[in-house]
């Protein structure tokens, strides 16, 4: 080796600097990255200190003391604040009061309860409790919302923990694909890395998120604000089944529940994971498509193929039908109707199997995504059995809507349509829960005491055939609107819905029914007094009753149980115009409407109109509306009621004028229709309500009544083609019979339509089995026979 100067060794290492110069490059440093940090702490700070933005947490301070309350601008820090989706209004102490067991709830719109939360699995579950263990307290806290995923509800898990929880039970799953950063969400479909996503919700949960959000909101408002407008919003948003994506969607759910575990264990809770339930048998899939490589050939060949194993399949001939469609399936078997259509006749064979293979294949090619895969299902087990604070709930093999079930596929028996459990799906879940519950949690002795039959539970929590009503036109409203009206089978599940619905409003309507469910509610008051929904529930039956001042009374509690909430005022002031304490209600509803969001007046205006109508103080309430449209500026529901008003006051020519104004600005108010419609016939005018109605019906076609009336007026025309299209469009916006069936198929034969007769002849014939008429069945079966029938 060469020897190494000196003078070398000096170049090539150069003397350590002096250790004035390493401070300076340290100070240096940190000042390049800690100004801009301090810079943001201070802006942070000043914007908090000058009241600057929103609470970000899931619970906030509650104006009682000692107790938090659920923050209603929660949602707007995923979803645009415009949609209005909030939590369930509650509060919940600080201090969990010794001897209670607190439970928390995780989930979506299913987990919420809707469309009744008052009859959800987490009330039952806390009935199921109590009954079971009578010396326990036991506070089920339901944190569901409504569009909600696990990107959402793991950072509600992180805002709970700090609320001394027993137990987490999660039921989630449903909007992996279209809720927020899901492949399949209308207004945040992008998908960044988890680590992403997180940080983003970070940054809007501060001030100075919120800050530059609303900055950026600013600039870039280009027209009004998205509303929301439930399951339709997301009819254009397809996701295949194969759509690599999923594997993205899958990766992130097991993310969020590893984390949502986790969470619960730090802080001294335990988990229970539920597999969560959808509808195989009678939910058809929402959208249909074909395998992307099928040829033209191919696809006329599959259009033979499927519209004979349709029809057959309308008409009862299961032999031909299943022919068809299998041949229908080897050309295209990604087709999701297909496969429906296939399981359907193998339930009817008996083979229950093949059945439930084929359900679960049409839900796996079903485009619109709102039910859950199987894979989610899969990983909520794996996730369960890696922790030791966790416990399984397999809701969906018990139920009967996984690959591992072994009794009949899931359908109308336990939800109500896609994923929204009915009385009885709840009850089973619940019962599954409480079990699962009570074999987690280590302080519940063992009791002797049973469980709660559904008949017990419908006494716990005041589910009357009264109650039933309610809950059922809740769903109509859900059902009648899309992606609902695309389904195969959408008029015979329609019809009956429709024979149901009217059964349990004649038991609502029945006097004797009503007194049983007074003494139903009054007595499951009495075991329960502090419990809102059981108060809300007397309150109604008391108001049904004509008891005003019961009502006004529950409603005063109810009010007094809760946070402060504007529901909540205007129903309290409703029951005061009732009793006739005018002052009273408009008090409290000016005082409501003062410290409310704008967003809130829509909701609040018809307790305003209801007193000014009383009162005949039709001008004093027009003056309210104009204020709140001053907030609200082209709030159609709002313009509505102001036009109402001046309709009532007499005044039918500015009430014409408004409601024209509206219905050019928001073409799709069928509000503003229904009253304008309702003006002109009251005036002598029926020529002019058929042409409004006429001239709606492109911008309204969920609207069945006014595709009825222009179904009519067409006929009074003599347009037969016109008169067939409004029918359609009556069909797929709500129940028809089968007389309105057999009119259409008629007037289609008419038109030399012959390729569309049989099968709405079909969907008559079906329809006149549910509604149980021999005779009319017998006369459209003997119509199709002639249509059949060989030509000579």
């Amino acid at each position: 080796m060469f020897p190494v100067s000196p003078a070398a060794q000096t170049m090539s290492a150069p003397a350590p600097a002096p250790p004035g110069a390493v401070r300076l490059w340290l100070y240096r440093g940190l000042a390049a990255i800690g100004l801009p940090v301090l810079l943001l702490l201070a802006g942070e700070g000043g914007l908090r200190l000058a009241g600057y933005g929103r609470d970000a947490r899931f619970l906030i301070p509650d104006d009682q003391p000692g107790f938090y309350r659920t923050n209603p601008g929660y949602v707007s820090l995923f979803m645009p604040g415009s949609f209005d989706l909030r939590p369930l209004n509650f509060r919940v102490a600080r201090q969990k009061p010794a001897g209670t067991l607190r439970i928390i709830v995780l989930g979506e719109s299913a987990a919420q309860g809707v469309p009744e939360p008052a009859f959800a699995f987490a009330p039952q579950l806390r009935a199921q409790l109590r009954a079971r263990h009578p010396g326990k307290n036991f506070e089920v806290i339901n944190t569901g919302i409504v569009a909600i995923n696990s990107h959402v509800i793991y950072q509600i898990a992180r805002d709970l923990a700090d609320f001394s929880p027993d137990l987490f039970v999660v039921y989630m799953g449903n909007n992996e694909v279209v809720g927020p950063n899901g492949p399949g969400c209308s207004y945040l479909a992008q998908m960044p890395p988890l680590w992403v996503i997180r940080l983003g919700v970070f940054v809007r949960t501060t001030r100075t998120g919120q800050l530059l959000g609303a900055v950026l909101a600013r600039l870039n408002r280009g027209g009004p604000l998205p509303q929301w407008g439930g399951m339709a919003m997301f009819t254009e948003n397809a996701v295949r089944g194969d759509d690599p994506r999923l594997e993205k969607v899958s990766a992130n759910f097991e993310s969020n529940l590893e984390d949502i575990v986790r969470t619960a264990a730090a802080a001294g809770a335990r988990t229970v994971l539920c597999t969560v339930v959808s509808n195989l048998k009678d939910c058809a899939p929402l959208l249909s498509l074909h395998r992307p490589d099928l040829s033209a050939e191919g696809k006329t060949a599959w259009t033979k193929a499927f519209d004979r194993g349709r029809l057959n399949w309308l008409l009862g001939d299961n032999t031909t039908a299943r022919t068809d469609l299998l041949e229908a399936w080897r050309l295209d078997p990604q087709y999701a109707e297909t496969a429906y259509l296939l399981g359907s006749l193998a339930l009817q064979t008996g083979d229950r199997r093949a059945a439930q293979d084929y359900f679960l294949t049409a839900q796996h090619w079903d485009a619109l995504r709102f039910r859950p895969d199987p894979r989610l299902n899969e990983i909520t087990r794996r996730v369960a059995a890696r922790h030791a604070s966790a416990s399984l709930v397999d809701a969906a093999v018990l139920l009967g809507s996984d690959p591992a079930s072994t009794g009949l596929p899931a359908g109308r028996e336990l939800l109500f349509e896609h994923v929204h459990l009915d009385w009885a799906g709840n009850h089973q879940l619940a019962l599954a829960l409480a079990r699962g519950v009570e074999a987690a949690l280590p302080g519940i002795p063992p009791s002797n005491q049973p469980w709660l039959d559904p008949e017990g539970s419908a006494q716990a929590l005041a589910y009357t055939p009264t109650a039933r009503a309610a809950v059922l036109q809740k769903i109509a409203t859900i059902t009648q609107n899309p992606p609902f009206p695309n389904q195969l089978t959408y008029p015979e599940d329609m019809a009956r819905f429709a024979r149901e619905l009217a059964r349990a409003q004649a038991e609502r309507d029945n006097p004797e029914r009503l007194r049983e469910s007074w003494r139903t509610a009054e007595a499951a008051l009495a075991r329960d007094p502090g419990n809102p929904a059981l108060i809300k529930i007397a309150e109604e039956l008391a108001n049904d009753r004509g008891d005003t001042g019961a009502a006004l009374k529950l409603a005063r509690r109810g009010r007094e149980l809760q946070p402060s909430f504007f529901r909540l005022a205007a129903n309290e002031a409703l029951k005061l115009s009732q009793a006739g304490h005018f002052d009273q209600a408009e008090q409290l509803l000016q005082q409501t409407a003062a410290t409310s969001a704008a967003r809130d007046l829509t909701t609040l205006a018809p307790a305003f109109v209801d007193l000014a109508i009383r009162t005949r103080h039709y001008a004093e309430g027009r003056r309210v509306l104009d204020a709140f449209l001053a907030r609200r500026p082209g709030d159609p529901n709002l313009a509505v009621l102001r036009g109402r008003l001046a309709r009532l006051a007499g005044d039918t020519v500015a009430a014409e004028g408004e409601l024209r104004t509206i219905l050019a600005d928001h073409p799709g108010s069928q509000g503003a229709l229904e009253e304008l419609v309702s003006l002109l016939t009251e005036a002598g005018r029926p020529s002019e309500a058929e042409e409004a109605s006429l001239a709606a019906t492109e911008h309204q076609p969920g609207n069945q009544a006014n595709n009825f009336r222009a179904a009519l007026a067409a006929e009074a025309r003599a347009d037969e083609a016109a008169a067939a299209k409004y029918y359609l469009a009556a069909e797929r916006s709500g129940p028809v019979t089968a007389a309105i069936e057999l009119r259409l198929a008629r007037k289609l034969a008419g038109l030399g339509r012959a390729d569309e007769v049989l099968f709405h002849l079909a969907w008559a014939r079906r329809l006149s089995l549910l509604e149980g008429n021999p005779a009319v069945t017998a006369s459209i079966t003997d119509y199709i026979n002639q249509l059949r029938a060989p030509r000579p």
